[in-house]
C-alpha cells in the first residue's frame, strides 16, 4: 500500500523496471501535491510504475481531514470535488465505476462500502471491467455482520477474480500473538470465497525515534505473515505492508526533524538518528552535515550490503561523501527507506547477492 505522496512515488519510481513487474501497488486516490484536477493524479503513478497495473481506491481522509473545508464549508481547489464525485454511491457508486472504465485504464478497483445498499450493483459494475475488483477491509470499521454480509454478496455474484486485504492499520509486538486469530479469519472468507486471494496488511513502523540515537524495530507486519505461512498452505496468501510507512499522517510539528537515515533489513529497520545542537536554530548546512554523518555511521556497520546496488544505497553512499545529491531532508530519507524496504521485501525469499539490480539498456 503505497500513499499519494512525493517520498512513496519517488522510491518506487526509482526501483530496477524488472522488479516493477513483481509489485501490484494500492494507491488510494487524492490529489497530487497541490494540483487542481485528479488528472495529475493517475499521471503521477504512471510515470512511477509505467503501463503497468495497480490497484486504486479513494482516499477518503483527503475531503474529512481538509481544514479549509472546516472552516469554509468549501474545498479549496477543484480536485477535492473530484474525489467527493468519485465516493457518490448512488447507481452503485456509477461515478467510480465510469472514472475506472474512462480514465484508469490500468486500475484494478477496490470496492467502496459507505453504502452497503449499493454493494451488489457496484460489484455487477467493477465484474464487468475483467481486470479482477479488491476487497480492502480496515478491520477496525468493519464487524463480523458486515463482513459477511460482503463476502455473501461476492459469492452470490460469482466474483471469481478478487484478492481480499485485511488492513490491521498500525500493530505491534502484541499482534504476533494474534496471528492464529487472523488465519482462521482467513479460513472462514475461504469456505465462501475459495478462489480468492489474501492478504493481511498492516504496519509496525515507529511514530517515534527520539528514545535513542541508533538501533533498530523488527518489522512486525512481515513476521506475522511469516507465522501465517509457515503454518497454513491452504490459503493463498500475498505479502502487503504499507512499504515502512506509518497508517496515520503525522502532524506537522513546526520544527525541523532530527536527520536520520534508515536501513531496512529483511526482518528489521535499523537506523542512526542525529540531534541539532540547537533544534530551533538549525542551519541547513548543519542538516546535511548531520545526514552525511549518520550515512557513515550505516555504511560503517555490520548490516551495511556494500555490493546492493539500488538507488536508496547509493544515495545513502553519496551522502556519506556530502553530496548534495545525496540524502538532505526528512522527504529524500523516507524515499530512500521506502526503496530499499520495497526491494528487500520483494526478494524476501531471494539470496540478494545473486540478484542484478541493473535495468537492461536499450538502443
Amino acid at each position: 500500500m503505497l500513499s499519494l505522496a512525493v517520498s512513496e512515488m519517488e522510491a518506487i519510481e526509482e526501483l530496477p523496471e524488472k522488479d516493477k513487474e513483481l509489485i501490484l501497488p494500492l494507491v488510494p486516490l487524492r490529489g497530487w501535491v497541490a494540483s487542481n484536477d485528479l488528472g495529475k493524479s493517475i499521471c503521477r503513478i504512471e510515470k512511477a510504475i509505467g503501463d503497468r497495473s495497480w490497484i486504486a481506491d479513494i482516499d477518503s481522509s483527503f475531503l474529512s481531514d481538509n481544514k479549509h473545508y472546516q472552516l469554509t464549508g468549501k474545498y479549496p481547489r477543484p480536485v477535492f470535488y473530484d474525489i467527493e464525485k468519485l465516493l457518490n454511491p448512488e447507481q452503485g457508486y456509477e461515478n467510480w465505476f465510469v472514472y475506472l472504465r474512462d480514465i484508469a485504464l490500468n486500475a484494478i478497483p477496490c470496492l467502496q462500502l459507505s453504502d452497503l445498499n449499493q454493494l451488489a450493483e457496484q460489484v455487477t459494475k467493477l465484474k464487468s471491467l475483467n481486470r479482477g475488483v479488491v476487497l480492502n477491509i480496515k478491520m477496525d470499521e468493519v464487524g463480523v455482520t458486515t463482513l459477511n454480509f460482503i463476502a455473501d454478496t461476492l459469492f452470490n455474484i460469482e466474483v471469481k477474480e478478487l484478492l481480499i486485504i485485511c488492513d490491521y492499520g498500525d500493530i505491534s509486538r502484541i499482534n504476533l500473538s494474534y496471528y492464529q486469530q487472523y488465519m482462521s479469519l482467513l479460513e472462514q472468507l475461504k469456505v465462501k470465497l475459495p478462489t480468492a486471494l489474501f492478504s493481511i496488511s498492516s504496519t509496525s513502523f515507529p511514530y517515534s525515534f527520539s528514545d535513542s540515537y541508533r538501533g533498530e524495530r523488527p518489522i512486525y507486519e512481515r513476521l506475522v505473515f511469516n507465522k501465517i505461512r509457515n503454518e497454513n498452505d491452504r490459503i493463498r496468501l500475498i505479502y502487503s505492508d504499507r512499504a515502512s510507512t506509518r497508517a496515520k499522517r503525522m502532524k506537522g510539528g513546526g520544527g525541523i526533524p532530527p536527520p536520520r537515515v534508515d536501513y531496512p533489513l529483511k526482518d528489521d529497520w535499523r537506523y542512526i538518528r542525529k540531534e541539532f545542537l540547537d533544534a530551533k536554530n538549525a542551519t541547513k548546512e548543519e542538516k546535511i552535515k548531520l545526514y552525511q554523518e549518520a550515512a557513515m555511521e550505516v555504511i560503517k556497520s555490520d548490516y551495511w550490503e556494500a555490493s546492493l546496488k539500488l538507488w536508496g544505497t547509493q544515495l545513502i553512499e553519496r551522502s556519506a561523501k556530502g553530496d548534495s545529491f545525496g540524502i538532505t531532508s526528512a522527504s529524500k530519507a523516507t524515499a530512500v527507506r521506502i526503496n530499499i524496504h520495497l526491494y528487500k521485501q520483494l526478494h524476501y525469499d531471494d539470496v540478494l547477492d545473486d540478484l542484478d539490480t541493473d535495468d537492461e539498456w536499450i538502443d
